[in-house]
């Protein structure tokens, strides 16, 4: 019998970032909800997807909207992925709600925003999955809010060259390097033993 539980288990030793897509109802009210199953698809022309469970309440707003927007969330954004969510609740109460260029509501303070075209529509399992045409696009200086094994998380960036230049570690072997990812400390400890 296949384990459902120990298959979500597996899924999450994938680490993903975390977004917001939002969009507009026909009369003009913000949806948005929280989501990490977004991907890129093509560069020509700039396509992305995203997917979401065929029980969800909102899935009427995305299957009829023109335009949505996936908002990857930035390190200190998880109060407001949390928000996104919850079920049921106004999730936009007292946020000041402006449109990005293509028509979608936008969550400010993001790492990176992506305004699409709605384009195609698949069912996958229990799932719909939303392919859009990046029609507008934003980047920001922000460290990514990253989630894994149910846990959100941030980036911990392996050291450039300089970084080891810096420390004095440049002339270390590949070996060795790929061991500072994980601290100087670690490194120092095993250096400390190698010379016993």
């Amino acid at each position: 019998m296949f384990d459902a539980q120990a298959f979500r288990d597996a899924l999450g030793s994938f680490v993903t970032g975390v977004t917001i897509v939002t969009a507009r109802d026909a009369d003009g009210q913000p949806f948005g909800l929280t989501a990490n199953s977004f991907n890129s698809v093509s560069l020509d022309p700039p396509m992305v997807l995203w997917s979401l469970s065929l029980q969800s309440g909102t899935l009427p707003v995305f299957r009829d909207a023109e335009n949505w927007a996936v908002h990857v969330l930035s390190a200190d954004q998880q109060g407001m992925s949390d928000r996104f969510a919850r079920a049921g609740a106004d999730k936009f109460a007292g946020l000041a709600v402006s449109d990005g260029p293509e028509g979608a509501p936008l969550i400010e303070g993001y790492a990176a925003r992506f305004g699409c075209r709605a384009r195609f529509e698949y069912e996958g399992g229990d799932h719909a999955i939303f392919l859009g045409e990046v029609v507008d696009f934003d980047r920001r200086e922000a460290e990514p809010l990253i989630y894994h094994s149910g846990r959100y998380g941030r980036v911990m960036r392996a050291p450039t060259g300089e970084d080891l230049e810096r420390e004095g570690l440049a002339e270390r072997s590949d070996d060795a390097l790929s061991l500072t990812a994980r601290g100087h400390d670690l490194l120092a400890a095993l250096q400390g033993l190698a010379k016993r």
